[in-house]
């Protein structure tokens, strides 16, 4: 019988899938969850559990990803995600705040408008001003994009295939339909969305579902030729960068190693939020028909959330077993050594 010795402090998931080659593999995922506190980085109370399966914050199909499953083959790079909220600074309502999140010198930044819709102006419909805030999620449903069914009795639809929840795409509307319309809150400031005809970009810091571009693109064929030569296997034309979640600017090709410095500006009304990842070397030890081999782990997802003050560090190995799957006998997992993480209980 399968035996998991977990003396780590995090949170450890087995699972097994063939790869794209179709050879069964043994997947270790490992996740931590540290606090933001006065202090620094600190291991959280509460470790969260790994994701099986994707979380919506809605209705599948009609809300952006909230968690993104965790039960995959690896990862290429790093996924580095954002969910929080803007906060204007000190709690002191106002119209904007730019937000923006700096990770191993890499930076991606975005406004946050206040509630606007479309108002009639000279020369036609403009946004609105903005409605001062305090706190206004950054989700993809207030970011460019949605669907517009122009026949409300056919199945056919247009559609933002970056974003089809967000609003602010047009599609057919006609000006009195577009009339008092949420025009989106959070805004590339290189594509401001400043008329209807605007074409805005799709703007966020969370997952993208896997029915979005550019992840959709990457599923590969599941046509007749692969049903009579391949399935249930993967296609041939499967690109692994599909398990990547990570929004435009936020994946890394590289994977990320930890130690890497993370500034985040506007998810917090206390100002910005600068702090280390961890290095944690983590010990995995798989047992085989009596063999134990040692297996390598690869830090695949950086998950900030900056307004609850924490975030998590998950990491994957893999093991190719092919028919030796029920041979697997014990998974060991360790943590050797941290660096950055300050107070009691981090196991070491």
């Amino acid at each position: 019988m399968l035996q998991l010795d977990n003396t780590s402090p995090f949170e450890v998931e087995m699972l097994g899938f063939p790869d794209v080659e179709g050879v069964d593999t043994l997947l270790v995922a490992i996740k931590a969850t540290f606090g933001l506190g006065p202090r620094g980085v600190e291991l959280a109370e509460e470790q969260q559990p790994v994701t099986l399966a994707d979380e919506y914050w809605g209705e599948p199909g009609a809300s952006s990803l909230r968690w993104a499953s965790e039960a995959h083959l690896p990862k290429p790079g790093t996924d580095v995600l954002v969910m929080g909220d803007a906060c204007a600074p000190g709690g002191r309502p106002c119209a904007f705040v730019d937000v923006s999140v700096a990770v191993a010198g890499r930076t991606k930044s975005a406004r946050v408008h206040g509630d606007r819709h479309w108002t009639e102006g000279l020369g036609g419909l403009r946004p609105s001003r903005a409605r001062p805030f305090v706190q206004i999620p950054v989700v993809y449903e207030r970011a460019f994009g949605g669907r517009h069914a122009p026949d409300p009795a056919s199945d056919e639809a247009l559609a933002e295939p970056r974003n089809p929840v967000g609003c602010g795409f047009a599609g057919k509307r006609s000006v009195r339909e577009l009339l008092g319309q949420p025009v989106p809150n959070v805004e590339d400031l290189r594509a401001p969305v400043t008329a209807p005809g605007s074409r805005g970009t799709p703007v966020g810091f969370g997952p993208i579902a896997p029915s979005w571009s550019p992840r959709a693109g990457w599923a590969g064929t599941y046509d007749e030729a692969w049903e009579r030569s391949r399935a249930p296997y993967l296609p041939r034309d499967f690109d692994p960068r599909f398990f990547h979640v990570a929004s435009a600017g936020l994946v890394f090709d590289r994977p990320l190693r930890g130690g890497e410095g993370v500034a985040m500006l506007g998810f917090h009304p206390g100002g910005v939020l600068r702090f280390g990842l961890p290095c944690c070397e983590l010990g995995v030890v798989v047992t085989v028909a009596g063999e134990a081999k040692p297996l390598g782990v690869t830090l695949e997802t950086v998950a900030l959330e900056p307004t609850a003050e924490r975030f998590t560090m998950t990491w994957r190995g893999a093991l190719p077993v092919d028919k030796r799957m029920l041979a697997v006998e014990r998974v060991a997992v360790s943590l050797e050594r941290a660096q950055g993480v300050v107070g009691e209980g981090i196991g070491v």
